[in-house]
């Protein structure tokens, strides 16, 4: 059995109480794999693990940045090999518990680091995506780094302005440094937690209605909505509603629609993203069995499987980062 575990999945499956009782059966701590919840003041908004929570299990990676700070996946991974370190130093096991795909990978496929681009460069290629739209610059990145648009989906602004940003700033097109030197990868036993779809969709409906129930949700979206928020805490799940919903422009039944159906498509991404991975292996959770019931099928699990040894030259995969890239990609 491993000493470093990954327990990933879509949001909603319940990861969080489930991972409680894994760390406990593992003697473990958990590190945080989620790219919302490292940000400070948005506990509600990012689903992090209650105060109640973190006092039963050592947590690590949570609260880690202000939400107008820039976050990236190398910076990332630096944290968590940090926190590898001192865990194993205790002699405890390293549970890693969240649904952030690009962490997970960084951590078991290593990094490349790609150039720095220019602020300059970089803030002219956002101003011409809100003119007309990423397609139209994914377009521009077709002509000049094909390969990277191949795996760059049109409507992901953010990594296709980072490509350009490289070409731009360097003359080289981005997928020219996939190649080079990355850094080591981890050998990490990933187990992703799954629920029937109907089932996992009504469960991000009835999260949605609750967190809007919840005085604290309105109360970190005023606050939150308020300042000047980094790209990355600007995509926090429901924020962009709940501030029409405080302004006036939107109706209780809508923002909760909007939310619901926000969250509906990012899980499904999610599972799009967790079924590509490499070694991954499944438990689906039932919705009569309890946390500590899920737990022990996932423990029997990690008792059963190998960890996915850390091999250089992995296939590709085909998510950019804001500054670091994955090998092969």
């Amino acid at each position: 059995m491993s000493s470093l575990i990954a327990l990933v999945g879509p949001t909603a499956t319940g990861k969080t109480d489930i991972s409680l009782e894994v760390a406990a059966r593992l003697d473990a701590e958990i590190v945080n794999c989620d790219s919302m919840q490292v940000y400070r003041g948005m506990p509600v908004l990012s689903q992090q693990p209650t105060a109640a929570q973190r006092k039963m299990v050592p947590h690590h990676l949570f609260d880690l940045v202000e939400p107008t700070e820039s976050f990236n996946v190398g910076q990332y991974r630096r944290a968590a090999l940090d926190a590898v370190n001192a865990i194993q130093a205790r002699g405890k096991a390293v549970l890693f518990v969240g649904g952030t795909g690009l962490y997970l990978k960084a951590l078991t496929h290593g990094l490349c680091e790609a150039p720095p681009g220019r602020p300059e460069v970089r803030e002219a290629l956002w101003q011409a995506i809100e003119g007309a739209g990423a397609p139209a610059l994914h377009a521009r990145l077709k002509s000049v780094d094909p390969r990277a648009a191949k795996v760059v989906h049109p409507n992901d602004a953010r990594r296709v302005v980072r490509a350009m940003e490289v070409y731009e700033s360097t003359g080289q097109p981005l997928s020219s440094f996939w190649e080079r030197t990355s850094d080591p990868s981890l050998a990490v036993q990933v187990i992703g937690l799954t629920r029937e779809r109907a089932e996992l969709y009504e469960r991000i409906n009835q999260r949605v209605v609750r967190m809007l129930d919840d005085e604290g949700v309105l109360e970190e979206a005023r606050r939150v909505g308020s300042l000047p928020l980094s790209r990355t805490a600007l995509q926090v799940h429901g924020l962009r509603y709940l501030r029409a919903y405080l302004a006036g422009e939107a109706t209780r039944e809508e923002t909760i629609a909007s939310w619901q159906q926000q969250v509906r498509n990012y899980a499904r991404r999610q599972g799009i993203w967790f079924r590509a991975v490499e070694g991954l292996e499944w438990v689906t959770v039932s919705s009569e069995e309890t946390p500590s019931d899920a737990a022990a099928r996932v423990h029997e699990v990690i008792q059963h499987s190998p960890a996915t040894p850390p091999i250089a030259g992995r296939p590709a995969w085909k998510h950019l980062s804001s500054k670091y890239q994955v090998p092969g990609t």
